[in-house]
């Protein structure tokens, strides 16, 4: 771990509230809303895979916003096709002036998360899918969830001893004659990381963070910003720990998540 934790949990693609139509139309069954939604289950699907640059816009809402990182998670594009992935901003839902467009996404299979150099910080903006070489797509582009966001960095490093395992949800039932039954699930992987003399600044962050996300919301936790879609996860807290103060402006701290799959 070479570089401080990142934390991104104030989803403002989730908070926006306005799903703009994207372009082409999406596919009935697999609206554009359904990005906002913590479960990499339901998706975002393109109608046509004919279409070599695809948009998925969003309305953020009037506000003051700085996006300084994006995460595309439950896509199905291929490496081949996905070298030029960008997000635009406009101020104008009708994104006839673009106002700034990243660089290109590091592709990465399933899930991509990117730190961004110059944050967003129109009302509207939308994830634009170009078709490396032209022509079809292998498949109709689909995206579960999409997550727009500021990052809280802390000042320390979790302390040796962190733990990941795996947690086996699988339901079982025995009979009274001792026969199991069992509705088997997959083991989930688990984090837990702890952290000492974390500043007033970082127990502040925690407090929203824990506020915004409680037990229901998911976050994404990078270890190495440096290295985000190989050090980055998507989690859910599956306790609500609060920071412990020791003295002034020293604070230690627990949490524990579980990644979504």
């Amino acid at each position: 771990m070479t570089t401080y934790p990142r934390l991104i949990y104030d989803n403002l693609w989730r908070k926006g509230g306005n799903a703009i139509a994207s372009t082409p139309p999406a596919d009935p069954q697999h609206p554009l809303s359904d990005t906002m939604i913590d479960t990499l289950s339901m998706f975002w699907k393109s109608s046509d895979k004919d279409v070599v640059t695809q948009y998925i816009p969003m309305d953020l809402k009037a506000g003051t916003r700085s996006i300084n990182f994006v995460a595309i998670l439950g896509h199905n594009i291929i490496e081949a096709e996905g070298q030029n992935i960008t997000v635009e901003e406009d101020n104008d839902s009708d994104f006839g002036s673009i106002t700034a467009e990243t660089d290109a996404f590091t592709w990465q299979e399933d899930n991509i998360f990117q730190f961004l150099a110059t944050p967003l910080t129109e009302r509207y903006i939308r994830v634009k899918l170009v078709k490396t070489g032209g022509g079809s797509w292998d498949a109709a582009p689909k995206i579960a969830t999409i997550l727009c966001g500021s990052f809280v960095e802390f000042n320390r490093r979790p302390q040796k001893g962190y733990t990941l395992g795996k947690e086996d949800i699988t339901e079982i039932e025995e009979t009274d004659s001792r026969v199991i039954f069992a509705q088997e699930k997959d083991p989930l992987n688990e984090y837990r990381y702890i952290f000492e003399a974390l500043n007033n600044e970082a127990k502040t962050a925690i407090l929203a963070f824990l506020e915004e996300c409680r037990m229901n919301r998911a976050f994404v936790w990078c270890t190495d910003y440096a290295a985000a879609n190989t050090s980055s996860i998507f989690v859910r807290n599956t306790e609500i720990i609060y920071p412990v103060f020791q003295y002034p402006n020293v604070w230690n701290w627990e949490i524990a998540m579980r990644e979504i799959i």
